[in-house]
Parts: structure tokens; sequence; C-alpha cells
């Protein structure tokens, strides 16, 4: 069954510290080369995991990899978390918004 990996990165209120977890895994489709396919379940799964978060998850980023290339990088944010805290938070683990020039 064709398959792809995801690497998906989180931000995370715990007790007023932020925390980052990483998580590496395989998602499965009807077609790996379909790439709506390939988004519709990223997000399907990305939502999933916010949904059944024990902590309050502020943002993340995930990275969809169709063997061994990425074909897709999303970035999210918390609707509801603190603009501020957020900006705090990815300004201090280095984080930066993408320009286009």
């Amino acid at each position: 069954m064709p398959r792809f990996e995801m690497y998906l990165m989180l931000a995370e209120k715990n007790n007023g510290s932020v925390e980052t977890s990483e998580i590496k895994m395989i998602c499965w489709v009807n077609d790996s080369d379909d790439f709506s396919q390939i988004q519709d379940r990223a997000n399907e799964v990305i939502q999933d995991h916010l949904e059944e978060a024990d902590k309050e998850v502020i943002f993340g980023a995930a990275s969809v990899m169709v063997r061994g290339h990425e074909v897709l990088n999303i970035g999210f944010r918390n609707k509801d978390a603190d603009p501020d805290e957020v900006d705090e938070v990815i300004e201090l683990f280095g984080l930066q918004e993408e320009t286009a020039h």
C-alpha cells in the first residue's frame, strides 16, 4: 500500500513552560503520487494529534516526505493562543517566518 513519511514538531504549553516534541510517522494513502490525497491525509493526521493532545499545542510544523523527497511543509498556530506568546516562543526557538523576496 502506498505511503508517505511525516515528521511532526509540536510546541506545547505545560504548567507555564513550553515543551517541544517530535514525532516521526508513516501515513497510508491509496496513491502516493496524488498530491491532494497526501495533503488531505497529512491535514487529517495533524488535526487528530491536535485534538488528542494532553497539553495545549501553541504551534507546530510538519514535513511530508515521499520516497525520500520533501513534497509538503505545513506550519500551523493555535488560533486561540496568545499571539504575542506564540511569537516569543518562535523567537526563542530561533524559528523565523519566511519572507518572500
